[in-house]
């Protein structure tokens, strides 16, 4: 029993050195690029094709080339984490909708818990920011950028959306009046131009729903042009 004890010991021993490297290749994230660089850097062919196992890493003598798989395997794995963050952050908008009651006896609607889209934007923006700035964002730093514009777009929508509804609010019992009205035609006229745009985009929202499908830069357009009409109006 001791001889084996100690041949097992002896074979143990003899494959600790290449641990850091079996580690390394079997990184999460590792595609294909990742062993085109590891190729490139040890002047060889190294890929995971069929028949590939550890034995032919070590008949390959990578361990002599540890630094360099240990540098690939990390950037796979920090490239991998954010790979994983922007699939999590598409997903939490796949199924995220504006909640659209009816808004008393308008015939129209109005928008519920601009809070709740809101506190997960912030988190989005800050998360993709810092992806921005990171080291390892080379593979996706187009998704990144396109996918930091759209929550920007998003925030900007939410701000004008809050502003233009809080002031149709207001307005819309005041120039139900026909008093009202003939004091102010002018500004009567302009109230019914933003009042038909909002129940325009109201009702379009109610059908469909979904934050970023609703969020378009033509509904920020729309918004922006009603928020001066009203400001006029007040």
């Amino acid at each position: 029993i001791l001889q084996i004890a100690e041949h097992i010991k002896s074979e143990i021993d003899k494959f600790k050195p290449y641990v850091p490297l079996a580690t390394s290749l079997r990184r999460e994230g590792m595609y294909e690029r990742h062993w085109d660089q590891i190729s490139e850097k040890v002047g060889f062919d190294v890929r995971p094709n069929e028949g590939f196992t550890f034995t032919t890493v070590i008949e390959m003598g990578l361990l002599k080339h540890l630094e360099v798989c240990q540098e690939v395997g990390e950037k796979a794995t920090k490239e991998y984490a954010i790979e994983i963050s922007l699939k999590k952050m598409y997903a939490e908008w796949d199924g995220m909708e504006f909640r659209v009651p009816k808004y008393k006896e308008t015939n129209t609607y109005y928008v519920t818990g601009f809070d709740d889209v809101s506190n997960v934007l912030d988190e989005h923006i800050q998360t993709t920011q810092a992806m921005q700035f990171s080291v390892f964002k080379k593979p996706f730093e187009e998704k990144i950028e396109e996918w930091a514009h759209k929550l920007l777009l998003v925030s900007d929508i939410l701000e004008e959306w809050i502003k233009c509804q809080g002031q149709w609010m207001y307005l819309q019992p005041i120039f139900e009046s026909p008093d009202i009205i003939k004091q102010l035609p002018l500004e009567g006229k302009k109230f019914r131009g933003v009042d038909t745009k909002w129940r325009e985009t109201m009702s379009a929202t109610k059908a469909s729903p979904g934050v970023l499908k609703v969020c378009t830069q033509e509904l920020l357009d729309t918004l922006r042009e009603a928020n001066t009409t009203l400001d006029e109006v007040q």
